[in-house]
C-alpha cells in the first residue's frame, strides 16, 4: 500500500504496515533495507517470537512476515546487527519482567530476508541487564547500563569472533555519571550518547545527557555531561541522523509524552541546546525507532491506552518545524489505536493514599489481610473506593526521595480506576 493512500498526521507522520503481533519494548533493528520486530511485550506477556518487513521505495513497508523465534521470552533488551548476524542481549521476562537475563542469542541473517535459528552464546553477561543499551564498536558487542536488582552505572563488552560468537565479557572500569536505567543511547561514528531514564530515588524521567568518545586504543573516553533534555523522561528512545541527536517518547513519573526533542552535535561530540520540534503521532513509550535513508519509522510501543501493532513513517525534514509545547496523557490520533487494550485484573480496596508529587502512593487492601503499595499518576480516587488496575512493573526496595520514605516492594501501575458500580 503506498503511502500516498494513507492518512497523514499534521506532524508529518503516516501509517504504514502494522505488525502482525503487538509490540512493546521489542528489540527493532533496519538491516539492508528491512526492518526486523523482535521479541518484546504484548502488554499480557513477554515474547520470543520475531517478524520481518521490506521497506518500499516510497518508505512504505511490505507486509510483515514471520520469522525465527527466539529460544526464551526476552523483553527491554538490546540488539544489534554486526557482519550478517544479529544479537539480543539481556533483559527480562516472567511476571512483570521479574526475570533478569544474562542471556544472549544470536541468530544468522539469510539471504531472503528471513532469520536464521537463534542459538544461545556461551558466553553471558556476568551482571543481569534489564533495558540495557547494546552498541558494536571496534570488533567489540558492548552493553551499557540498565536494571540488574540495582540500577546500573557499569558497561561490558565481549570480544566478536570470526565466526560470530563471543568472547567472554569483561566489565570495565568506565562509568557513567550516573546510573542508567530505561535510558535511550545513540551513536554517531565513535561518539555514544546516553539519553535520559529513570531516576534512581523518586521514580521520575531524568534529563541529563552524557557522552563519551572512542579513542585511537579502543578504550572510551570518560564520561561527561553534555546540555540536557527539556523534559526528564525514562522509556524513551534514541537515534542519530545528519549531525543531530534524537530523543523520543517516554514518560516522566505516570505520563506519557508525544515530544520530540533534537540536538544538534558540535565538532567537539558535544551536544548543543535541544529543542522541542513535530511530536509523534500519539504520546508513547517502549517504540522501536528505526532509520533507513532519509525515513524513521516508529514501531509499537505503549501508553495509558493500551499496547500497539502500529508502525508511523515520516522524513526528518518533515519534522524539524520548531515547536513550543507537546501534548502528553491518552492519544488523541485517530490513526494510534491501541491493538490490545490496557488490561485491570488486579482489584482492592484503597487503605491509604500519599501524595507525592510525580506519583500518587496507594496503598491497596486486599483482603485476608494482604496489602500492596502502588505508584501512578493523579486520580481522583478516594480512600475507601473499590478499585481495579493494570498489571504495571515491581520494583524492590524503591526509596521516594520526596516522600523519604523507602518501600520494600511496590508495583508501578499505567492504570488505576474506581470500579463501576453495578447498582
Amino acid at each position: 500500500m503506498l503511502l500516498s493512500a494513507l492518512s497523514v498526521q499534521a506532524s508529518g507522520w503516516q501509517s504504514t504496515s502494522s505488525m502482525k503481533t503487538t509490540r512493546g519494548a521489542a528489540g527493532v533493528i533496519e538491516i539492508d533495507g528491512r526492518l526486523y520486530a523482535v521479541g518484546g511485550v504484548d502488554g499480557w506477556r513477554f515474547l520470543r517470537t520475531s517478524e520481518y518487513t521490506s521497506i518500499q521505495k516510497d518508505g512504505s513497508l511490505a507486509p510483515w512476515q514471520e520469522t525465527s523465534a527466539l529460544n526464551e521470552d526476552r523483553g527491554f533488551f538490546g540488539i544489534v546487527e554486526h557482519q550478517g548476524f544479529v544479537y539480543a542481549v539481556g533483559g527480562g521476562n516472567g511476571p512483570n519482567g521479574h526475570n533478569l537475563l544474562r542471556s544472549v542469542e544470536r541468530a544468522k541473517l539469510l539471504p531472503n530476508g528471513e532469520l536464521g535459528p537463534w542459538q544461545q552464546e556461551a558466553q553471558q553477561l556476568n551482571v543481569p541487564r534489564r533495558c540495557t543499551k547494546v552498541i558494536v564498536m571496534g570488533g567489540y558487542l558492548y552493553a551499557f547500563g540498565g536494571f540488574g536488582g540495582t540500577l546500573l552505572d557499569t558497561m561490558e563488552r565481549a570480544r566478536i569472533n570470526t565466526d560470530g560468537s563471543l568472547s567472554a565479557w569483561e566489565v570495565l572500569p568506565d562509568r557513567f555519571t550516573i546510573p542508567r536505567y530505561i535510558h535511550a543511547m545513540a551513536d554517531v561514528e565513535g561518539a555514544l550518547y546516553a539519553v535520559g531514564g529513570h531516576s534512581e530515588q523518586g521514580g521520575t524521567g531524568i534529563a541529563t545527557v552524557e557522552y563519551s568518545m572512542l579513542q585511537k586504543n579502543g578504550q572510551l573516553a570518560q564520561w561527561q555531561q553534555s546540555a540536557p533534555l527539556k523534559q526528564g523522561r525514562y522509556g524513551l528512545s534514541a537515534t542519530a541522523h545528519r549531525g543531530y541527536v534524537y530523543a523520543m517518547g517516554g514518560l516522566n513519573g505516570a505520563t506519557f509524552y508525544d515530544a520530540i526533542e533534537r540536538s544538534r552535535i558540535n565538532a567537539d561530540g558535544s551536544l548543543g541546546e535541544w529543542l522541542n520540534i513535530a511530536p509523534l503521532p500519539a504520546p508513547f513509550a517502549d517504540i522501536g525507532v528505526a532509520t533507513y535513508q532519509d525515513w524513521i519509522y516508529i514501531v509499537g510501543g505503549t501508553n495509558r491506552d493500551g499496547y500497539y501493532n502500529s508502525v508511523f513513517v515520516a522524513r526528518f525534514d518533515d519534522l524539524t518545524a520548531p515547536v513550543s509545547a507537546s501534548k502528553s496523557g491518552p492519544s488523541s490520533s485517530p490513526l494510534a489505536v491501541p491493538s490490545k487494550p490496557v488490561l485491570m485484573p488486579n482489584e482492592g480496596v484503597v487503605a491509604e493514599i500519599i501524595d507525592g508529587g510525580a506519583y500518587i502512593y496507594v496503598e491497596i487492601d486486599l483482603g485476608d489481610g494482604v496489602r500492596e503499595w502502588l505508584a501512578t499518576g493523579a486520580s481522583d480516587i478516594k480512600v475507601g473506593d473499590q478499585v481495579h488496575y493494570s498489571l504495571g512493573i515491581f520494583m524492590k526496595d524503591f526509596f521516594s526521595k520526596t516522600l523519604q520514605r523507602k518501600f520494600e516492594v511496590i508495583r508501578f501501575v499505567g492504570k488505576l480506576e474506581r470500579k463501576p458500580s453495578r447498582f
